[in-house]
């Protein structure tokens, strides 16, 4: 068996500011770690948007042309690649797969001949592995699992009844006597190992929901799968406001391996400005938002621009939200739907 690198979910994206090189330095140093390794699969949503920035495909371009000079690649094409749901496997990551031109080019560095995309099911009969990329239509994956050989291994992007994806949803119809052959998946976020199936997680924390867990890639050979964790990378942290001045070696990271995303949630509306941005200035992070979470077990009240609110939910609470929120809808729009469903439960009630 070739010694094979297996690495989850990127989701390359380039905002907030400074995230997008730290997922690029991240995985350009998983693969320059793992220099004696003769395949190099990607499982999928390499982007975070359906239709990539041109920085996301320059970056790309950038890890793949580092993956392609060591290795054969193979890019699993996620939901996140699609240009939409149709299964069609129109993806933005084809311009990364080999041509008839570039075949012909005599310079033997380039080696863009070793990447392959998979829009649709494709063996590899040399190697025994199977590629499903990511398809709505579940029963085309139930189908092209059926059909395996036994001494094959399975490549994918798609989850299983009792997986969780990264909203926190079960939708998958799959069950996990689907699969009969040892198989790795990418689109769920959480790493699990199980006796057939291997969900592989991702190489750092793509969003909040995510802050806290452990963040593996993995290594195939002759003596079965081993997950490594990732060094460095974007992380994802949430800080209760009191916490954060106890935590800051932790926060700040003096190592600088990590590039960390910071949430402080704040219980009170009425929390002194001057010192959270005091706060603020001691953090050494790549990005912090701030974000309100009212304690809802307990009747606050709290005050803003003169008028007194509860943390009950009430109309003058959503004219506040309504109007503080960044958002292109209409905003009367919006507030009337808010009032009529608030409306609605307060009639229930």
């Amino acid at each position: 068996m070739v010694k094979t690198l297996i690495i989850g979910d990127l989701h390359f994206d380039n905002k907030p500011f400074g995230l997008l090189k730290a997922q690029k330095e991240c995985i350009k140093e998983i693969i320059l770690t793992n220099k004696n390794v003769d395949h190099i699969i990607f499982l999928g949503d390499l982007m975070m948007h359906r239709k990539p920035f041109p920085s996301v495909l320059l970056a790309l371009k950038e890890v793949i042309d580092c993956a392609s000079s060591r290795a054969m690649v193979t890019i699993i094409r996620g939901n996140h690649d699609s240009e939409n749901k149709s299964d069609d496997g129109v993806t933005a990551l084809s311009l990364f797969e080999k041509s008839a031109a570039q075949e012909l080019l005599p310079d033997s560095r380039n080696r863009s001949n070793h990447v392959r995309v998979v829009t649709q099911t494709l063996y590899d009969h040399r190697a025994k592995m199977v590629f499903i990329p990511h398809y709505e239509d579940e029963e085309r994956i139930k189908k092209d699992l059926s059909e395996v050989p036994r001494d094959y291994t399975v490549f994918g992007h798609f989850g299983y009844c009792g997986s969780l994806n990264s909203a926190g949803d079960n939708d998958f119809s799959l069950a996990l006597h689907d699969f009969r052959n040892p198989t790795v998946l990418g689109h769920i976020h959480r790493h699990h190992r199980g006796e057939a199936v291997t969900l592989l997680g991702t190489p750092y924390t793509t969003n909040f929901g995510e802050a806290g867990k452990d963040c593996y890639y993995g290594v195939l050979d002759e003596n079965g799968l081993e997950k490594i964790p990732t060094k460095g990378g974007p992380r994802h942290l949430v800080v209760d406001y009191d916490n954060v001045e106890d935590n800051l070696d932790w926060i700040n990271d003096d190592g600088n391996s990590y590039f960390t995303l910071l949430r402080i949630n704040i219980s009170t509306i009425n929390e002194d400005q001057d010192r959270i941005a005091d706060l603020c200035d001691k953090l050494k992070v790549g990005s912090i938002e701030v974000k309100y979470k009212p304690l809802l077990d307990e009747k606050e009240e709290f005050e803003t621009d003169g008028r007194v609110f509860t943390t009950a939910l009430n109309d003058e609470l959503i004219d506040f939200y309504i109007n503080s929120s960044k958002t292109k809808i209409n905003k009367e729009d919006l507030l009337s739907g808010l009032k009529l469903i608030h409306e609605n439960q307060q009639d229930r009630n």
